[in-house]
């Protein structure tokens, strides 16, 4: 494990890095700090991320442009306000079967046509799109930088 140099850090373990829609993500968090730190909570997220690049021909040449926005958000806290220093904190996260249809691009409305804009530019302006599924591990410390550790996985 690899912790921060001041005061610790935290690290996510997973059983695996690929699932499957309708799986369980299980895994553990482990607090290793190096002095005791009072915090509001511990918490886990599980989130995926869509991020939109696009290519465009200007005067000065090819200007790259990146919007990224969540499509999925889940958070769940482990602990609660306390005074942390070590310790192990097992999760269970279930991702929902319908994950897969969260992804899938709206066919009406502002959002619909946005979409459809941005597919037909994707022939002419070289649009791509991606998404970055992950979990996250945060300790919300009041009046200071939270600690936090990301972990990327895979949904197939």
């Amino acid at each position: 494990m690899v912790f921060g140099f001041l005061s610790g850090g935290i690290e996510i373990a997973l059983e695996k890095f690929n699932f499957s829609p309708g799986e369980m993500i299980k895994g553990k968090v482990f607090v290793d700090l190096k002095k005791p730190i009072k915090a509001k909570q511990l918490k886990i997220g599980f989130y995926g991320l869509r991020i939109f690049t696009e290519r465009i021909r200007t005067q000065r040449g090819t200007e790259t442009r990146t919007k990224k926005e969540f499509i999925h958000k889940f958070e769940m806290p482990l602990d609660g306000e306390k005074e942390y220093l070590k310790g192990e904190y097992p999760f269970e996260i279930k991702i929902p079967e319908n994950i897969q249809l969260q992804v899938k691009v709206p066919k009406e409305g502002i959002l619909g046509t946005i979409f459809k804009t941005v597919e037909i530019l994707s022939t002419t302006l070289g649009v791509t799109s991606r998404i970055e599924w992950y979990l996250e591990a945060t300790l919300e410390i009041p009046m200071a930088f939270d600690i936090k550790k990301k972990l990327a996985i895979n949904i197939v």
